[in-house]
Protein backbone atom coordinates (compact mmCIF):
# COMPACT_ATOMS: atom_id res chain seq x y z
CA UNK A 1 0.00 0.00 0.00
CA UNK A 2 1.20 3.49 -1.03
CA UNK A 3 0.00 6.60 0.82
CA UNK A 4 0.15 9.35 -1.84
CA UNK A 5 1.93 12.22 -0.27
CA UNK A 6 -0.92 14.86 -0.48
CA UNK A 7 -2.91 16.60 2.86
CA UNK A 8 -2.14 17.26 6.30
CA UNK A 9 1.49 15.49 7.29
CA UNK A 10 2.33 14.98 3.87
CA UNK A 11 5.14 15.81 1.86
CA UNK A 12 2.73 17.63 -0.64
CA UNK A 13 -0.10 20.69 0.34
CA UNK A 14 -0.07 19.86 3.79
CA UNK A 15 -1.12 23.42 4.38
CA UNK A 16 -4.55 23.24 2.92
CA UNK A 17 -7.91 24.35 4.89
CA UNK A 18 -10.27 21.94 5.59
CA UNK A 19 -12.65 21.34 3.21
CA UNK A 20 -9.63 21.32 0.39
CA UNK A 21 -7.13 18.44 2.59
CA UNK A 22 -10.90 16.49 3.26
CA UNK A 23 -10.69 16.00 -0.51
CA UNK A 24 -7.39 15.71 -1.17
CA UNK A 25 -5.94 14.00 1.52
CA UNK A 26 -5.85 10.34 3.15
CA UNK A 27 -5.69 8.36 -0.73
CA UNK A 28 -3.59 5.43 -0.70
CA UNK A 29 -3.29 2.76 -3.62
CA UNK A 30 -2.44 -0.30 -3.84
CA UNK A 31 -1.66 -3.38 -6.32
CA UNK A 32 -1.03 -6.86 -6.35
CA UNK A 33 0.28 -8.81 -9.53
CA UNK A 34 -0.27 -12.85 -10.14
CA UNK A 35 1.82 -14.82 -12.48
CA UNK A 36 1.20 -18.21 -13.12
CA UNK A 37 2.32 -20.99 -15.11
CA UNK A 38 0.38 -23.37 -16.82
CA UNK A 39 -1.77 -26.38 -15.09
CA UNK A 40 -0.52 -30.12 -15.95
CA UNK A 41 -2.79 -32.04 -16.92
CA UNK A 42 -2.95 -35.54 -18.37
CA UNK A 43 -4.56 -37.01 -22.06
CA UNK A 44 -7.09 -39.83 -21.16
CA UNK A 45 -9.57 -42.07 -22.84
CA UNK A 46 -13.09 -43.23 -22.11
CA UNK A 47 -13.43 -47.30 -21.92
CA UNK A 48 -16.70 -48.46 -23.18
CA UNK A 49 -15.84 -51.83 -22.33
CA UNK A 50 -16.72 -53.55 -18.56
CA UNK A 51 -14.12 -54.33 -15.98
CA UNK A 52 -11.47 -51.71 -18.37
CA UNK A 53 -10.83 -48.66 -16.40
CA UNK A 54 -11.14 -45.44 -18.29
CA UNK A 55 -7.26 -43.55 -17.79
CA UNK A 56 -4.59 -42.13 -19.82
CA UNK A 57 -4.00 -42.46 -23.26
CA UNK A 58 -1.10 -43.81 -25.72
CA UNK A 59 1.19 -41.07 -27.13
CA UNK A 60 2.10 -42.09 -30.42
CA UNK A 61 3.78 -39.02 -31.23
CA UNK A 62 5.03 -35.30 -30.75
CA UNK A 63 1.78 -33.45 -28.63
CA UNK A 64 2.93 -30.10 -29.36
CA UNK A 65 1.04 -27.53 -31.66
CA UNK A 66 2.75 -25.64 -34.08
CA UNK A 67 0.90 -22.94 -33.32
CA UNK A 68 -0.78 -23.77 -30.09
CA UNK A 69 -4.45 -21.64 -29.56
CA UNK A 70 -7.58 -22.05 -28.08
CA UNK A 71 -8.42 -23.89 -30.95
CA UNK A 72 -6.09 -26.55 -30.73
CA UNK A 73 -3.83 -26.41 -27.71
CA UNK A 74 -2.00 -29.65 -28.18
CA UNK A 75 -1.81 -32.39 -31.37
CA UNK A 76 -4.50 -34.73 -30.74
CA UNK A 77 -3.00 -37.06 -33.06
CA UNK A 78 -0.15 -37.46 -31.25
CA UNK A 79 -2.30 -39.95 -28.94
CA UNK A 80 -4.38 -43.40 -29.35
CA UNK A 81 -6.33 -45.40 -27.28
CA UNK A 82 -4.36 -48.38 -25.49
CA UNK A 83 -4.59 -52.03 -26.47
CA UNK A 84 -8.21 -53.25 -24.00
CA UNK A 85 -6.97 -54.17 -20.34
CA UNK A 86 -4.08 -51.82 -20.95
CA UNK A 87 -3.15 -49.04 -19.42
CA UNK A 88 -2.01 -46.29 -21.77
CA UNK A 89 2.05 -45.06 -21.77
CA UNK A 90 1.72 -41.49 -21.42
CA UNK A 91 2.93 -39.76 -18.64
CA UNK A 92 0.71 -38.23 -15.91
CA UNK A 93 0.47 -34.51 -15.99
CA UNK A 94 3.04 -34.22 -18.90
CA UNK A 95 1.37 -31.36 -20.83
CA UNK A 96 0.36 -27.67 -19.78
CA UNK A 97 -2.07 -25.31 -20.10
CA UNK A 98 -1.85 -21.73 -20.56
CA UNK A 99 -0.11 -19.20 -18.14
CA UNK A 100 -2.67 -16.86 -16.66
CA UNK A 101 -1.45 -13.26 -14.75
CA UNK A 102 -3.71 -11.10 -13.49
CA UNK A 103 -3.33 -7.36 -12.05
CA UNK A 104 -5.54 -6.01 -9.51
CA UNK A 105 -5.27 -2.49 -8.30
CA UNK A 106 -7.10 -0.75 -5.30
CA UNK A 107 -7.73 3.01 -4.45
CA UNK A 108 -8.51 4.32 -1.06
CA UNK A 109 -9.71 7.53 0.78
CA UNK A 110 -9.62 7.95 4.33
CA UNK A 111 -11.65 10.56 5.74
CA UNK A 112 -10.98 11.98 9.41
CA UNK A 113 -14.88 12.72 10.74
CA UNK A 114 -13.87 13.03 14.50
CA UNK A 115 -10.63 12.03 16.61
CA UNK A 116 -11.88 7.91 16.45
CA UNK A 117 -14.05 7.89 13.72
CA UNK A 118 -12.94 7.49 9.92
CA UNK A 119 -14.80 6.84 6.74
CA UNK A 120 -13.02 4.87 4.14
CA UNK A 121 -14.23 4.84 0.30
CA UNK A 122 -12.82 1.29 -1.25
CA UNK A 123 -12.55 1.33 -5.22
CA UNK A 124 -11.20 -2.04 -6.05
CA UNK A 125 -10.41 -3.52 -9.76
CA UNK A 126 -9.42 -7.13 -9.79
CA UNK A 127 -7.63 -8.30 -13.77
CA UNK A 128 -7.86 -4.74 -14.51
CA UNK A 129 -6.62 -5.00 -17.43
CA UNK A 130 -9.55 -7.40 -18.09
CA UNK A 131 -6.59 -10.27 -19.88
CA UNK A 132 -8.01 -13.14 -20.77
CA UNK A 133 -6.81 -16.20 -18.78
CA UNK A 134 -7.86 -19.48 -20.69
CA UNK A 135 -8.55 -23.11 -18.72
CA UNK A 136 -7.34 -26.31 -19.75
CA UNK A 137 -8.02 -27.78 -22.79
CA UNK A 138 -10.60 -30.76 -23.58
CA UNK A 139 -8.16 -34.20 -22.97
CA UNK A 140 -10.19 -37.08 -23.64
CA UNK A 141 -9.82 -38.16 -26.95
CA UNK A 142 -12.40 -40.10 -27.14
CA UNK A 143 -14.67 -36.91 -27.78
CA UNK A 144 -12.89 -35.85 -30.90
CA UNK A 145 -15.16 -32.88 -31.77
CA UNK A 146 -13.38 -30.98 -28.17
CA UNK A 147 -9.93 -32.79 -28.12
CA UNK A 148 -7.04 -30.17 -27.65
CA UNK A 149 -9.97 -26.72 -27.78
CA UNK A 150 -10.15 -24.89 -24.73
CA UNK A 151 -13.71 -23.44 -24.23
CA UNK A 152 -13.91 -21.59 -20.82
CA UNK A 153 -11.70 -18.55 -19.38
CA UNK A 154 -11.38 -17.43 -16.00
CA UNK A 155 -11.49 -14.12 -14.12
CA UNK A 156 -12.90 -11.23 -15.76
CA UNK A 157 -12.62 -7.76 -15.14
CA UNK A 158 -14.66 -7.00 -11.67
CA UNK A 159 -14.88 -3.70 -9.80
CA UNK A 160 -16.97 -3.21 -6.37
CA UNK A 161 -17.12 -0.04 -4.30
CA UNK A 162 -17.44 0.09 -0.57
CA UNK A 163 -17.42 2.58 2.38
CA UNK A 164 -16.02 1.24 5.78
CA UNK A 165 -16.50 3.11 8.96
CA UNK A 166 -13.11 2.70 11.34
CA UNK A 167 -14.19 3.52 15.31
Amino acid sequence: IYDLPFGKGKRYLSALPGPAEKLLGGWQLAGISYLMTGEPYSVTFTSTTLGWPSSRADIVGNPKAPNPSIVQWFDPAAFAVPKPFLYGNSARNMLFGPNAYYWDASVFKTTNLTEKLNLQFRAELFNVLNHPNFGLPASNISVPSTVGRISSATGPRNVQFGLRVQF
